[in-house]
């Protein structure tokens, strides 16, 4: 069922229920006065037969008949009975045949109550004790409210069209104000429905920008904004990693063509294999490189998490870096700025990634210092580790400082030094999978200064 019919089921349903119970209100308010107020008139007909023949003694059973039925403000079919209290005997009625089953039941319950009020088929009546000095007497009039219930029936009718066209009503207004109201939703269906893989750069209609639906549509904006990022990073990436990949396959290819061209000597072949070499390391470090983005991919959660020290990771990090590199030149420092004596300084992570924090940052910076020398300083916070490293090398220009994250991205002056431009990117990915920051600042010509902050436990 759609959204539209079933918001219209329920509106008439619950407008239905209201008028529902708001008419039965009515019919039964109506209904409880015109039985009271007939009633009351059944008394006052009863009392005032009652004064006349008891008290008046010029008037007599004749003449009070010719007064009853010359009195135009009589009620339809009425009727009155009138019986000694102690005889029990009919001392008066204005019609020669009652309508009414007087049983010595119902006149014993008249004594017993004082005043009962009854119903015998459609004629209404009403009995009670009358007296007169020392006489009693029990006075029964009845007649049939013809009127009040042609009124009452006349209302009920009223209120059946009443409350049919109202439900009527209800659901046809219900339908417009809905496809009314769900038109946006329609509209952010059909733009969303022409919004393919080829046309990202669609957007949807926000609307006025501040009901429901436009929240709807702006948070749906958004979620576009993140997959079109997502495909052109992955295209880009796609594209990047196929140059660099075919880059060194292009020059192991053509060595090893040259090299088959014509019998050579030991030392050449031994050159061109030395070469080979490069390359295939070359390769390995960028599928490596790859297979690690492809785990920073990953929710930390499926990762192997352990607690960490940071600071035996790096110095451990730094002496293997040293040892591969002796040419590097490193100095570090490491700072504990905790108040608390007992602060636990471990780091909750993936020991593997947090070591490529270290490898790439240390690497990077080396590699672009020229040889001058790199510092490193590692402060234990309250919150958290703070891990600065800084260079006196290249330095990155402001135009290329914006896209330094980005996957494969080398900045111009940085064509002519061996790498990949995968190391920043990959730090970042695994810097915002343990929930820290990186920042970058750079002065092309100066130095570059990398600082990177990782809370201890994982949220």
């Amino acid at each position: 069922m759609q959204i539209r019919t079933r918001l219209t089921l329920q509106f008439a349903l619950l407008v239905g229920g209201i008028l529902i119970t708001f008419s039965i209100l009515i019919y039964t308010l109506t209904a409880n006065y015109r039985k009271q107020e007939f009633t009351q008139r059944l008394k006052e007909r009863a009392i005032n037969t009652s004064k006349l023949l008891i008290e008046v003694k010029e008037i007599n059973d004749n003449l009070l008949r010719i007064i009853d039925s010359s009195n135009y403000s009589a009620l339809l079919g009425e009727e009155v009975v009138v019986f000694d209290y102690f005889k029990k005997s009919q001392i008066y009625t204005n019609v020669d045949s009652s309508s009414l089953e007087i049983s010595e039941t119902l006149l014993s319950k008249i004594r017993n109550d004082g005043e009962f009020a009854f119903r015998q088929g459609n004629r209404e009546a009403i009995g009670l004790l009358y007296s007169n000095d020392l006489r009693r007497f029990v006075v029964i009039a009845s007649a049939v409210d013809t009127y009040g219930i042609t009124k009452l029936n006349n209302l009920l009718l009223v209120l059946l069209i009443g409350l049919i066209s109202s439900i009527v009503l209800t659901i046809l207004t219900g339908l417009f104000f809905s496809r009314q109201s769900l038109r946006p939703i329609s509209e952010v269906v059909t733009q969303v429905s022409n919004i393919s893989g080829t046309n990202l750069t669609q957007r949807v209609d926000e609307g006025n920008g501040t009901d429901e639906i436009a929240n709807l549509a702006i948070t749906f904006n958004k979620m576009l904004d993140r997959i079109e990022n997502a495909f052109m990073v992955q295209k880009s990436f796609v594209s990047n990693a196929s140059h660099e990949l075919r880059t060194p396959l292009a020059s192991v290819t053509s060595q090893i063509e040259v090299a088959l061209m014509k019998p050579r000597e030991a030392s050449e072949y031994k050159e061109v294999l030395q070469s080979l070499l490069e390359d295939a390391r070359s390769l390995t470090s960028l599928a490596n490189n790859l297979l690690e983005i492809a785990r920073t991919e990953q929710d930390i959660k499926s990762l192997k998490i352990s607690s960490v020290r940071f600071d035996e990771l790096f110095l451990q990090t730094q002496s293997d870096i040293l040892l591969i590199h002796p040419e590097y030149n490193i100095e570090t420092i490491i700072n504990d700025n905790t108040e608390d004596e007992d602060q636990d300084l471990a780091l909750t992570g993936n020991e593997n990634l947090l070591k490529l924090i270290i490898v790439n940052l240390l690497d990077n910076a080396c590699k672009f210092s020229l040889g001058k020398t790199v510092s490193a300083t590692l402060s234990y916070n309250s919150d958290d580790i703070h891990l600065k490293v800084e260079d006196k090398g290249i330095g990155i220009s402001k135009e290329d400082l914006p896209h330094i994250f980005e996957p494969f991205f080398r900045a111009q002056n940085a064509q002519k030094i061996t790498g990949h431009g995968i190391g920043l990117s990959l730090i970042a990915k695994i810097v915002k999978l343990h929930n820290g920051r990186i920042a970058i600042s750079s002065v092309e010509g100066e130095g570059t200064c990398v600082e990177v902050w990782l809370p201890y436990k994982l949220k």
